[in-house]
């Protein structure tokens, strides 16, 4: 069943379409077909015969890594042998794909069954884990016990941002990712806090408090504004120093990171300025997951961009749509309009639905070119 999936995939893919340097056209490549060379080959098989020039591809998702590394721990899907990373820059070295190493920044674990690996940051770093104000399930480290299933709050468990030793730590994945791999890009997901009430992990929030007076009235009377930037400020210092230490490894590496849509719900909820990074330079490209189903919906988000970002930096927008979702006439349709709207960079989400569908893909192409 699944040889002849994959056939039906091709069958479908044989004609190969030009396009055109400018227009960035990119495909989420989910970790599950970072496995082996077999699965490799297919997606960048079907990249390359529908004319994706830009493969984000995920190498590192719930504090694991699809590449050889000191201190993150390989998946265990992954043959301890084999380097996907590796593998996936030397395929693309003749052809006009460029390879983003795409990271889940600050996502540490979402089963509800504890990470196989021993030295996983889950069990090694508890105190790095990010928590709302008073969790006792995260303070209490409950989460821990082996005999019982974890319990879930929403997406799962987040490394802090606010933490200075999970910056330091990130800093170092990164720095040994782009010394390592000559990588085209570096794409962030995840780069948020879970959520608006996050943000209480116990040495951060020790580290505000030092920062800060608690016997002033004006903190008292401003706490959430204040709190507030101090959890933005957070990401962004991150963000910041990441740039110049790729940089200096990589000084044409792309940068980019997978944000929310809403430029307000981006910053005020998720504390991602991401606008900011954009125009301070901290990143090349903003991706915004516009995965919307309902079009008003989609254009709002779109129209809001538009009309807060200058005009010089739209051509730094890879507009993400999603295929988990909905149909491809709806994904379609959304495509023209951005073309419409002069949007023409798009990153599909992703390449799973296309090896569960082929037809999806068949029916979708045309909006494309």
């Amino acid at each position: 069943m699944v040889i002849l999936k994959f056939i039906s995939i091709f069958f479908l893919t044989s004609i190969i379409y030009s396009i055109p340097d400018a227009n960035v056209k990119a495909l989420w490549i989910v970790r599950d077909h970072m496995t082996n060379p077999d699965l490799i080959d297919e997606a960048l098989g079907f990249a390359e015969n529908n004319g994706f020039n830009h493969i984000f591809a995920q190498v590192r998702g719930r504090g694991d890594s699809f590449y050889n590394s000191k201190f993150v721990p390989k998946s265990i899907l992954v043959d301890p042998n084999f380097d996907p990373l590796n593998y996936l820059i030397n395929k693309c070295k003749s052809k006009n794909i460029k390879v983003h190493a795409w990271i889940n920044v600050y996502y540490l674990w979402s089963s509800k069954k504890h990470p196989p690996q021993n030295d996983h940051l889950f069990f090694q770093r508890p105190e790095w884990i990010d928590q709302e104000k008073d969790d006792k399930y995260i303070l209490n480290r409950s989460y821990l016990n082996k005999d019982k299933d974890i319990l879930l709050d929403g997406e799962g468990f987040f490394l802090a941002p606010t933490n200075p030793d999970v910056k330091d730590y990130l800093i170092n994945v990164i720095s040994e990712l782009s010394g390592n791999y000559h990588i085209d890009g570096i794409h962030y997901d995840y780069i948020r806090y879970h959520s608006l009430d996050y943000g209480y992990n116990k040495v951060g929030f020790s580290f505000f408090s030092e920062m800060n007076d608690y016997d002033d009235n004006y903190l008292k009377d401003n706490f959430n504004r204040i709190f507030s930037d101090f959890k933005r400020n957070a990401i962004t210092e991150f963000v910041k120093i990441a740039n110049t230490q790729i940089k200096i490894n990589l000084p044409n590496c792309i940068i980019s990171a997978a944000v929310k849509p809403n430029i307000y719900n981006a910053k005020l909820n998720y504390f991602q300025e991401w606008d900011l990074w954009l125009s301070a330079g901290y990143v090349d490209w903003a991706v915004p997951m516009n995965y919307a189903t309902d079009n008003n919906d989609f254009i709002q988000n779109m129209y809001m961009i538009k009309d807060n970002l200058p005009k010089k930096y739209h051509d730094k927008i890879i507009v993400g749509i999603s295929t988990y979702n909905q149909s491809p006439r709806s994904a379609g349709k959304k495509i023209s309009k951005l073309k419409r709207m002069r949007f023409n960079n798009i990153s599909i989400f992703s390449y799973n639905t296309m090896v569960e569908n082929p037809n999806y893909w068949r029916r979708l192409r045309k909006y494309l070119y």
